[in-house]
């Protein structure tokens, strides 16, 4: 079996390809300082012996001789051959970039997956909010106690955590925290960055001072109700029909610059009611393929709606509205 070595590095996650050893005695060929220092070179790139023994200051048969050893054990092979003054010449290289000891070959080591292996449309959709593959920017809620002028509480903060999971997958936080109630925001003021907003503007104030600064806002303009049910006026404006989605499990999913920096980006995943909020994880977090379709970059609209299909009392599905 293949097995690769994972190095994170300042630019992100770099692999390169493992031999790893299962009897001390297949080691004691590396167990040596100038066989060690000849694969250190071939790693480097493919070496002709008579330069190996000129740079190493080792007589050439001897640079023979040790990868005479190497080649014997699978640890050396040879890159190409290449006539020099009439005769060929051998380059050789290393068979491997790495060597290792696995001491618990049974044990199952963590599923990992990177950017390179996840689909190309969730990487575009998320590409602004990546700084050296990790994730960079907020994910605000709203706060859990009675907030606003309109002493609302939200009650879809907890639907981050799917969509964090997922966002995980592809793009690993930093060691920074990252989530904060939209009180915070507001009280930190710190509206000019990357944010992925949860709840609908009843309940997340950040997601309501982003839609009043839009040119077309996503939700009618003007709320109503009290909490824990008060919702945005009308709904969510349909661009398509001029209508408006005022169903309590419609929501909306929206990208777009950030009106307090343009040079930051805005994901928000906000229902007319919390049903719609979470309406809107699970048309990303499940159907993503389908929703992102199409997607080529910048500005992003989704309105879906959430079913409850099984009878449980809890949204289980999404229909795209537009």
């Amino acid at each position: 079996m293949q097995r690769k070595l994972l190095t994170e590095t300042s630019k992100g996650l770099t692999a390169k390809d493992i031999h790893i050893f299962t009897d001390p005695e297949k080691m004691k060929p590396i167990l040596n300082k100038i066989r060690w220092e000849i694969l250190q070179r071939l790693s480097k790139e493919p070496r002709f012996p008579a330069d190996l023994a000129r740079e190493m200051d080792v007589h050439e048969q001897k640079i023979y001789y040790h990868i005479r050893q190497l080649i014997q054990n699978g640890l050396v092979t040879v890159a190409f051959e290449k006539e020099i003054r009439g005769a060929i010449a051998k380059y050789y290289t290393v068979t491997e970039k790495a060597y290792g000891i696995e001491l618990h070959p049974e044990k199952k080591g963590l599923q990992f997956k990177s950017m390179e292996t996840t689909n190309e449309l969730l990487i575009r959709f998320f590409s602004e909010f990546s700084d050296n593959s990790k994730y960079d920017g907020l994910i605000v809620v709203g706060s859990p106690e009675a907030h606003g002028p309109h002493k609302t509480w939200a009650r879809d903060g907890h639907y981050a955590i799917y969509l964090g999971m997922f966002i995980g997958q592809f793009l690993p936080p930093k060691k920074e925290l990252y989530v904060k109630l939209d009180v915070e925001v507001r009280a930190e003021k710190v509206y000019d960055q990357n944010m992925i907003l949860i709840g609908g503007p009843a309940v997340n104030l950040v997601t309501k001072d982003i839609n009043s600064k839009m040119k077309k806002p996503a939700f009618d303009n003007h709320i109503q109700g009290i909490a824990p049910d008060a919702r945005f006026g009308r709904g969510i404006t349909s661009v398509q029909s001029n209508t408006y989605f005022s169903q309590n499990n419609a929501g909306i999913i929206f990208k777009i610059p950030n009106p307090f920096n343009a040079d930051k980006t805005i994901v928000a995943f906000a229902g007319q009611g919390r049903r719609g909020t979470k309406a809107t994880i699970i048309a990303l977090t499940q159907r993503w393929e389908e929703i992102l379709n199409g997607y080529k970059g910048g500005n992003f609209r989704k309105v879906v709606e959430g079913y409850d299909l099984d009878g449980d009392g809890t949204i289980d599905s999404v229909e795209i509205l537009e």
